[in-house]
């Protein structure tokens, strides 16, 4: 199954898109950081009236600084869904609801990972509160993907990003974190919400792909990734790659405002 051009999304649906929600490593980043002109991207967004969300696999502590500090958001959901920071550092989560037992059973689940596969701990994992991360080693590939899960009991899951490997809870993931986190800004999110556009870029997007099959966007290292997305992929990739990637969906987003706001 190819993907779309994202030039060939129609701009009747860009129209319709009032929050803009991204990934943020190898999405809105290139090799690690943020560009001065994404951050400018951010604020021009936020002038037009579009909500910005991060969803990303990062730590809470990540998001909870990046919902505060960074121009332009409206809420960072960190920890692929499991827990959210509105712009004025209220937090909400889903991942304390699990018992009094879950931090143990998660780290005895992340240690058997950890020893079969020879994983390195992240330097963020300090900071997480419902996930534990390994740095994603060269060659980790779809087939280690299921193979980490095969280690796992019930109720726990393996997932990856461009970057890290989480073994985290399952049941709650980057799209219903997104939607639970949306609801006091939006009214009645749903799945295929034609008001929410997603950028993403590697497997741990998945349900955010899945969930939103008209208004998903790849940007273009998606290709790296697809052995392990199978069926749910983005409608639709961009050019470039990265955080040029983003800055294609974020500038047509921008121009077909200004378009709208002219004809108007």
């Amino acid at each position: 199954m190819s993907l779309r051009p994202f030039a060939d999304m129609p701009g009747s649906v860009l129209e319709g898109v009032q929050v803009l929600a991204s990934d943020i490593d190898d999405t809105m980043t290139t090799h690690g950081r943020f560009e001065g002109h994404t951050l400018d991207l951010l604020a021009s967004l936020e002038e037009a009236g579009v909500l910005v969300a991060l969803v990303t696999g990062r730590s809470a502590g990540w998001a909870q600084a990046m919902a505060s500090t960074l121009p332009g958001l409206c809420l960072a959901v960190g920890e692929n869904g499991l827990v959210s920071f509105d712009s004025h550092g209220k937090r909400s989560d889903w991942g304390a609801k699990r018992g009094p037992h879950f931090a143990r059973a998660l780290s005895e689940q992340a240690e058997r990972v950890k020893r079969k596969f020879e994983l390195e701990r992240t330097d963020d994992d300090d900071f997480r509160l419902f996930e534990r991360t390994f740095i994603r080693p060269p060659g980790f590939d779809a087939t280690t993907l299921r193979e980490c899960q095969a280690t796992l009991d019930e109720g726990f899951e393996v997932i990856a990003s461009s970057i890290h490997i989480h073994v985290r809870p399952s049941g709650w993931d980057k799209a219903d974190g997104l939607l639970a986190a949306l609801a006091p800004l939006l009214p009645r999110p749903t799945d295929d919400d034609p008001r929410v556009l997603f950028v993403g870029d590697s497997s741990n997007d998945r349900t955010l792909f899945a969930r939103f099959p008209r208004t998903s966007v790849g940007v273009r290292n998606v290709e790296r990734f697809l052995d392990e997305l199978g069926p749910d992929r983005p409608a639709y990739i961009t050019q470039a790659e990265t955080a040029a990637g983003f800055a294609e969906v974020a500038e047509r987003l921008l121009a077909t405002r200004r378009a709208t706001t002219r004809v108007v």
